[in-house]
């Protein structure tokens, strides 16, 4: 990495930040979480409803982020939130967040990947499940898959690299794919569900993109499922990167395909 391009960057970066704090939060949907949906909270925490079972996924609900301030509110429904299922892809600030998991149930079951077992403990959670790619996790009520996605999952660069998840989840019959953070991959090749959580945002610089994956480059993933529907996440929510959010939708939508449903933060979307 050059040293004088990532100076450049982090300026950019921060100065984008430091301007967030001189603006309003702008206002977002708080839909109502009904059965057999998924409601987007924002970046990558998503709010499953399959068959009145909750699942959450990656729960950050923090205003701040280190200096990284949310560009949004947030939708009000959290604060009544009992869940069933948490799911934690991998270990950065921006999908585990230590606050946020405090404010959540903890008689919930929590599935976590390698590194994070302890720490889930550590926070209260009475049933910790760590799943390795390819391992499955099934009780009476749900069955979920772990696929390797293409992302460094440790917290802060150091030892050896933690392993970041994608998860498929399933209960009757309906199928929902979270692919969490992840650079252009085929492991997500043939899967088959109903709706598959894309992540979008967070590839610029283009030096991000051993770990992170373009808008086109997440269509094209999409692609190679068997899956009639994709809704982008993991952007709209904290400027982790050089991109605007405008320039990410306006390119989704010239990809001019109905498969792609691009929804705002706190919307329900029903399936």
């Amino acid at each position: 990495m050059n040293f004088f391009s990532n100076i450049k960057f982090l300026s950019h970066l921060t100065f984008n930040n430091v301007t967030e704090y001189f603006k309003e939060s702008k206002p977002v949907k708080s839909d109502e979480i009904t059965e057999n949906s998924i409601n987007w909270f924002g970046h990558a925490t998503t709010v499953i409803n399959l068959s009145n079972k909750i699942i959450i996924t990656d729960p950050v609900f923090s205003s701040l982020l280190g200096y990284f301030k949310r560009t949004v509110k947030k939708p009000t429904y959290i604060k009544n939130l009992t869940v069933d299922y948490i799911l934690l892809s991998h270990g950065h600030m921006d999908h585990l967040n230590f606050s946020s998991l405090r404010k959540l149930n903890k008689d919930s079951v929590i599935i976590v990947p390698k590194g994070y077992f302890r720490i889930a403990k550590l926070l209260g959670f009475k049933k910790v499940v760590l799943l390795h790619p390819g391992d499955v996790y099934e009780d009476d009520f749900v069955k979920i898959t772990a696929y390797e996605a293409d992302h460094d999952g440790r917290r802060f660069y150091l030892g050896h690299d933690n392993e970041s998840i994608s998860y498929l989840i399933e209960r009757d019959h309906r199928r929902v794919f979270f692919a969490g953070d992840t650079a252009l991959t085929n492991n997500f090749k043939d899967i088959t569900c109903d709706v598959a959580l894309m992540p979008v945002g967070c590839y610029k610089p283009d030096r991000f993109s051993y770990m992170h994956c373009t808008p086109k480059q997440s269509y094209e993933m999409f692609k190679m499922m068997n899956c009639p529907t994709m809704i982008p996440i993991h952007y709209k929510t904290f400027r982790i990167s050089l991109e605007n959010f405008e320039e990410t939708e306006e390119t989704l939508l010239s990809l001019n395909d109905d498969s792609i449903k691009i929804i705002d933060i706190g919307e329900t979307y029903i399936f």
